[in-house]
């Protein structure tokens, strides 16, 4: 079942968005379990990253809907969102927070249900990009074409990602696991680096060079199946027109 998340202050605008997702329900035959927050703040404490769709008023009252987004994004860059406002002046601030659509007030059954449609069909793919993780004392969500290598050091492991680093409550060798089911671009360098083949911008005789500029050793045992399994994802994605972008 999709979980989406209505957050509106106001309670005609609450039954209207909510009516339109019973709709959509109905006519799509795809079930959703909506549940109404007429408060950012209080939205934001409670959030976890099991949330498929947000459907957030940029007029909020207090903090905004941008404001929120902003703040889910730090923990839960794969979530849908769809904003909802009574004029189009806060348009641009959408693409800040990776908004899949901005839609006026009233909105119409058949501009929602378009969105909303495209919001699923992302979410089905993104599903199949990101990893949920512990740090901070948070669960996170990850997408995995962010994550440019992962270390550990004195039994730490840290992601280090497009976004910045965070450590992780996670073995190297049980998040490998969890990748490797994900993703067939992460290898292992050495025993202390798994690296995103994505964002290896060239492999020298004894290192890799990364995206962010960091050079990671390649051990001399892995160092034959490391190049190997490098030339391999390139040549895939130059046979696909993707080689050297991200995966």
């Amino acid at each position: 079942m999709v979980r989406v998340a209505i957050v509106d202050n106001a309670p005609a605008c609450q039954t209207i968005l909510t009516g339109l997702c019973r709709r959509y329900e109905a006519e799509q035959g795809r079930a959703l379990d909506v549940t109404v927050f007429d408060d950012g703040d209080a939205f934001v404490a409670s959030y976890t990253p099991d949330w498929d769709v947000i459907i957030i008023d940029v007029d909020l009252g207090g903090i905004d809907g941008l404001g929120v987004m902003r703040r889910i994004r730090e923990v839960d860059d794969a979530v849908e969102a769809i904003l909802v406002s009574l004029t189009d002046e806060y348009a641009v601030g959408g693409y800040e927070i990776n908004a899949m659509s901005y839609i006026l007030k009233p909105p119409s059954y058949e501009v929602f249900a378009h969105d909303m449609t495209r919001c699923l069909d992302g979410r089905r793919a993104c599903e199949r990009r990101t990893i949920q993780v512990i740090s901070g004392g948070r669960t996170r969500r990850v997408r995995l074409d962010e994550i440019i290598y992962v270390d550990s050091v004195k039994h730490r492991t840290i992601l280090h990602t497009m976004l910045g680093n965070m450590q992780i409550v996670c073995s190297i060798i049980r998040f490998e696991e969890r990748l490797i089911e994900l993703d067939h671009a992460f290898v292992r360098a050495n025993s202390g680096y798994l690296v995103n083949l994505a964002h290896v911008t060239a492999v020298a005789e004894h290192e890799a060079i990364m995206s962010n500029g960091d050079r990671l050793p390649i051990s001399r045992p892995r160092r034959a199946a490391f190049k190997q399994a490098f030339a391999s994802y390139v040549n895939a994605g130059r046979r696909s027109g993707r080689a050297g972008e991200p995966s």
